[in-house]
Formats: structure tokens, C-alpha cells, sequence
């Protein structure tokens, strides 16, 4: 018989949940609440860590404006000299901050008249580590009467303040505000007359009064646009991330690169490959300062936890032969326009002694440096590492730092071809507008202002031009002789050069340089140049190398010759900073090198025939020279044991340079 019972389902077959599924269930939630709340630690952690970086900032900076200020109480030298005493790591203050507890000392060192300032601030980040930033100016003693030897009465400032007309954004742009793209990582928000950059949706930096109207005929912000170049040879370690650029006063600078798209993007969103140039020599990234027009400041760079004495930034131009385009070694770089100021008459203000009084001037609205209209080079710094004592521009080339593969197409360094150095003039148009019948200024500025020399003296002579040179037509001498010109190694616009009258062989004019000197005598070279007809034009000494100039000097005569002329140059290639052009001589001519012996510059004699045929010698501070292909020449050029032979040589020549350890890598 069947049981009429109902059967009962096997436990295999039960409905529900059973205890080990629910502690699995509540095993995964709790990791998930974890990982949560991590993630949501590490999101404050960073925020908080911005904004500790943001505030002692803002803490070093007071810091160096109160001292600032305290240079108007010193009547004399010794006063200045007594405010900032020589000392390291003193006045330490204790800071409590909104995000953080606050260290800060200063360190004061002598430089000649010159007191360097450096304010580091310290505080512990979240995990216990100790953080810090330092901020560093140099100041200068200037006599409370200087103002009285204008010789001019006025009810207002001299120039305006360097802080431009931008002012520090407050506030967010309003939901569904309309904004837009500024390219590099920011928006611009206009709201009523006022005009703002935007970064995320905090508004940074905004020029008050900027549309005549609402939303239309607005002024635009002052850019400074550039790259900011890591050099991972030296400095691999050093993330992108933690270079900052940062301009003085009233400003914003941003962080950015381009994706694959050519979209622009914050370097926050960057993977390693995004930074990276296309050998990975560098690593790098491209900044936009924002400032309002007037400004006259700095540009420069932070590194986070301090920059430190074997960080090295370069600058320049390290493919120039000129020696005012060479790099230099400097954190920061220069903006600065130069006026003098007029009488009633309209005459220049001097000094007792004749000097024109110069005084700093700001950018004009709306400029964008480099001009987009031009081909101008982007205004770029490159991070390296070299030893405390390696302090001279021309490190950055023998130790490779600007020379590396990622650095040359053509030539050692040519992606710096045109770079600034440290110090922009504004002079040639991009003054901010000033009164004529007040203020007057040259094209180039005579020095960077901030850096003023103790002294100024006077270099002049006759430059004498033969023409007696059969060759050259008389109908070209007109020419020749209106584009001569003469420049101090300062960089052009120190000379002025009288117009040539005829007399004896040829022809002579006066020249009168001025020389600047900060308190050791002037060191430098005099050049004379003919823009234009470089080939029909040799003159001898030039340059003309000065040392220790300490007062004016006469009679330093300049004797030029016209004729034809071959010019043959090179650049040098080495696997060793140590090796090295260490001379150059020509069998008939004159012959000078570029900065670190990585570069040179040869003119032959006049020739009468139709070319120029003789020799050049190389000798280099160590290693063998091996024969390089490629040369660029107008007749033959062959180098073969430091002695390249010239058959045929017209115009310009150029023959590079190759240096190896040994004879065993030249076919390398």
C-alpha cells in the first residue's frame, strides 16, 4: 500500500537563507564599508594636504613682504646690513594654521650689498610626515632720499603698483552660469562687468570693470604661456605633480597637457606615458600664468617640500652664440619693463653724474607672452640636478641637461633654439600706456632691474672701415656701412654708434657703450656686426673682451675691413660634459667659441679670388674627434685628425663636431 502521507523535500531542495550565506553576505558588505570609507580618507587626506600646501604659502609670502617693508626703516648701509643680520634658520615662529600647525624660520645670506631671503614653513601632514615649502627674494638697500634726485614735484606714485589690475577671485560660478574654455585646463565666466578665470568652479582670478557692457567689449587677462621640462637624467624621481609654477602678486597659474586627441587636460588626470617627450629624456608638462595688465613680477617655480640646493632650473637659449641668449641657471624668471622719467621741458631726469633714472614698468592689457602672432619661443624652465657648486648657465649644456636626444632635431638643444633666460624686457611692445609728456623708454631695456648695478661706465672708440678691397663694389659700401652695428655681451641696445664720415682709407664713426658694473668692474665683450652682410665685413678685435672695467675707457678702437669673406661654423656632439671644443684655430682668419666649447664660429681672410682655401684646427679637452657626416659647405671639407681642409669655400659653411671616448666609438 502507498503511505498517504505527504513526502518531505530533501534539505538539498530547501528554500531560504542559511546562516553561513548570511555571514558571507555580511563579510563582503563590511569590506565594501571599508574600502568605502578609505577611499573617502585618502579624498579628504589629499584635499587637506592642498589646502596645509596652499596656507603656508600664503604664510612665506606675508613673511617676505614684512620684510619687505622693513628695508624703508634703514637710513644707511649699516642699518640695512644691521636688519638683516647673516643668520640660518632663526626668527622660528610657531603658526597655528585653519589646516595645520605651522613652523616657519628664515635663513639671510650675503650676497656682495644683497641680503637672500629664504622663509621655509613646515607642518606635519595627516600621516605624521613632515612637509614644507620655501620661498626665497634678495633685497637691496635703497637711500630714503634716492626719490629727491627726480628733481620733480608730483602728487602721485611714480608708476603704478607691480600688483597689476587683477585681483584674487572670491566665490563659485553659479549653477548652469555659462563659461567658457580658456584650453588649458580653466574658464573664463563673465558676470555684469567683471571678467574671471574659472578653475573647477571656484572663480580665481577676476578683472573688475573689464566690459564697458554686460558681457561685451571686455579687456583680456595678461598670459605668460611656457613648459615646464623635467630632466629624468638627473631628476627622474621628482613627479610632475609636484612642480608647481607660480607668478607673483595677483595671479593664477595652471597645469596642463594634451591628450592624444589634442584635448587639454589637467596634469591631475595625466598617466606617467602623457608627460613624457618621446624618448622619455623628459618628463614634462605646459603652464598658462593669468595676470592683469600692469603687472610687473616674476614667474617661477615651487617644488614640494622645498627646493633644494642641488636643484638646478635652466633656462635660455643653449644653441645661441650670443652671449646674452646663453643659458643661465635661475628658479624664477623676470618681467619688467623700464621708463625714465621727464621734466617739464620733456628732457630726461639724471643724477648728478648724467645717469638716466629708471624705473620699472608693467605689461600692458591683454598681452600674451609668446605673441601668437609670432614665432617666438614658449617661455620654458628645465628641472635638473647638478652639484651645489655647478652655479653657471653654461652647466646646462656640458652636463647635457638641455642637450639630450629629446632636445635635437638638427642641433644639440634646438628645442630651446630662442628660450628666454631669466629676464624679459618689456620694452619693445608690450609696455603697459603711460603718459608721454611724463615718462619716456627705449626699445631694450639696459639691465634687468632687478639686479641693479652699483655703477655705470662709458666704453668708447672709433670703429675705422677700410674699403680698399678691390672686390667689393662701391655701390655696395653704402650698404655695408648702414648695417653696422655694435652691442655689448649685456645683450643689444647698450651702444650707440654715430654716423660714418669719410676720412683717410675708408670710412669712421664713433661708438659709446654703456657697461654696468655691480661693485667687481665689468666683464664682458664688445661686437661688431654687419645684419645683413656678415660675408663683406671683417673687423678685428671683435669681439672686443674687456675685464674688470671699474671706470670709462677711451680709445678702444675698432678696425673693420671690407671684402669677401666665408664664415664656417659647427656645433659639437659628445657622449662626456668633460670632453669638450677646447679651441679652434683657422690658417688664415679669426676663430671664437660658443659657451662650454659645444660650439663655434670661424671667418677666413678676404679672398680676392673667386673661394677661399686653407685649414682649421680642433683641439679638445679630452677624447679622440671622429669624422662627422652631413657637413653643409659650399666647397670641400674634410676632417681627418683634428684638421679639416677647405678647397673652394664661399658664404656660409657649417661643419659639426663629433667627440667619442676612443678611436673604437667614432662609427658609432
Amino acid at each position: 500500500m502507498f503511505n498517504s502521507r505527504p513526502a518531505f523535500k530533501s534539505l538539498t531542495q530547501a528554500k531560504g537563507i542559511g546562516l553561513i550565506e548570511v555571514l558571507i553576505a555580511m563579510f563582503v558588505l563590511a569590506v565594501g564599508v571599508l574600502a568605502l570609507g578609505q577611499l573617502q580618507g585618502d579624498f579628504f587626506g589629499t584635499s587637506a594636504a592642498s589646502k596645509s600646501r596652499t596656507e603656508a604659502l600664503a604664510i612665506a609670502q606675508g613673511r617676505l613682504e614684512d620684510m619687505r617693508n622693513y628695508m624703508h626703516e634703514a637710513e644707511s648701509l649699516d642699518e640695512f646690513n644691521a636688519l638683516y643680520p647673516v643668520d640660518t634658520d632663526f626668527n622660528l615662529a610657531t603658526i597655528d594654521g585653519v589646516n595645520a600647525s605651522f613652523s616657519r624660520k628664515e635663513t639671510i645670506t650675503a650676497n656682495g650689498d644683497l641680503r637672500t631671503v629664504a622663509v621655509t614653513v613646515e607642518w606635519e601632514d595627516a600621516t605624521g610626515k613632515t612637509q614644507g615649502i620655501t620661498l626665497d627674494t634678495e633685497l637691496t638697500f635703497i637711500p630714503p632720499g634716492a626719490a629727491g634726485t627726480l628733481a620733480v614735484d608730483r602728487d602721485d606714485l611714480l608708476v603704478p603698483s607691480p600688483t597689476g589690475r587683477a585681483k584674487l577671485g572670491k566665490g563659485t560660478v553659479p549653477d548652469g552660469a555659462p563659461t567658457t574654455s580658456n584650453g588649458d585646463g580653466t574658464k573664463m565666466y563673465i558676470s555684469g562687468e567683471d571678467k574671471s578665470v574659472v578653475s573647477g568652479q571656484k572663480i580665481v582670478l577676476t578683472l573688475e570693470d573689464a566690459c564697458n557692457t554686460a558681457g561685451e567689449d571686455c579687456e583680456d587677462f595678461v598670459q605668460i604661456k611656457g613648459k615646464v621640462y623635467i630632466d629624468n637624467a638627473t631628476q627622474g624621481s621628482l613627479d610632475p605633480e609636484d612642480v608647481f609654477v607660480q607668478a607673483s602678486d595677483a595671479s593664477y597659474c595652471t597645469r596642463y597637457y594634451f591628450d592624444s586627441l589634442g584635448a587639454s587636460q589637467t596634469i591631475d588626470n595625466a598617466t606617467g606615458t602623457d608627460l613624457l617627450s618621446s624618448s622619455g629624456d623628459y618628463s614634462y608638462f605646459h603652464y598658462t600664468c593669468y595676470l592683469g595688465g600692469g603687472w610687473h613680477g616674476n614667474v617661477g617655480l615651487l617644488i614640494t617640500g622645498g627646493i633644494k640646493q642641488t636643484d638646478k632650473v635652466c633656462q635660455g637659449d643653449p644653441v645661441s652664440t650670443d652671449h646674452w641668449d646663453a643659458p643661465v641657471i635661475a628658479v624664477r624668471r623676470t618681467y619688467r619693463g623700464m621708463v625714465y622719467e621727464k621734466d617739464s621741458s620733456g628732457a630726461a631726469v639724471t643724477t648728478a653724474g648724467g645717469d638716466y633714472v629708471y624705473t620699472s614698468y608693467g605689461i600692458g592689457d591683454g598681452i600674451v607672452l609668446p605673441d601668437p602672432d609670432t614665432s617666438d619661443h614658449s617661455h620654458d624652465f628645465v628641472v635638473s640636478s647638478m652639484s651645489t657648486n655647478s652655479t653657471e648657465g653654461s652647466n646646462c649644456i656640458s652636463q647635457g641637461v638641455m642637450v639630450r636626444a629629446d632636445a635635437t632635431s638638427d642641433t644639440p638643444g634646438d628645442l630651446f633654439q630662442e628660450n628666454p633666460h631669466d629676464f624679459v624686457c618689456l620694452n619693445n611692445g608690450y609696455l603697459d600706456s603711460y603718459d608721454s609728456s611724463k615718462y619716456g623708454h627705449d626699445l631694450t631695456c639696459p639691465y634687468d632691474p632687478t639686479d641693479p648695478p652699483v655703477a655705470l661706465h662709458i666704453v668708447s672708440g672709433v670703429v675705422d672701415v677700410d674699403v680698399t678691397d678691390s672686390s667689393v663694389l662701391s655701390a655696395d659700401i653704402e650698404n655695408i656701412l648702414s648695417s653696422i652695428g655694435v652691442n655689448t655681451s649685456d645683450g643689444p641696445g647698450n651702444c650707440l654708434l654715430s654716423e660714418f664720415d669719410a676720412g683717410g682709407s675708408g670710412y669712421q664713426a664713433s661708438y659709446a657703450c654703456d657697461v654696468y658694473d655691480w661693485g667687481t668692474g665689468w666683464n664682458g665683450m664688445i661686437t661688431t656686426s654687419a645684419t645683413g652682410n656678415e660675408l663683406k665685413l671683417f673687423c678685428d678685435p671683435s669681439p672686443l673682451e674687456l675685464t674688470s672695467v671699474g671706470e670709462n675707457k677711451t680709445n678702444q678702437n675698432i678696425d673693420c675691413f671690407v671684402g669677401n669673406y666665408a664664415r664656417i661654423s659647427g656645433r659639437v656632439t659628445t657622449p662626456n660634459p668633460s670632453k669638450v671644443l677646447e679651441t679652434v684655430t683657422i690658417s688664415g682668419g679669426v676663430c671664437r667659441l660658443g659657451d662650454a666649447g659645444l660650439s663655434y664660429e670661424c671667418i677666413t681672410d678676404a679672398f680676392t679670388d673667386v673661394a677661399w682655401d686653407g685649414s682649421l684646427t680642433f683641439t679638445l679637452s679630452d677624447g679622440v674627434l671622429c669624422p662627422e657626416e652631413g657637413a653643409t659647405t659650399s666647397g670641400t671639407l674634410v676632417l681627418d685628425s683634428g684638421v679639416a681642409t677647405a678647397t673652394d669655400i664661399t658664404g656660409f659653411n657649417q661643419l659639426d663636431i663629433n667627440i667619442q671616448n676612443n678611436v673604437n666609438h667614432c662609427s658609432l
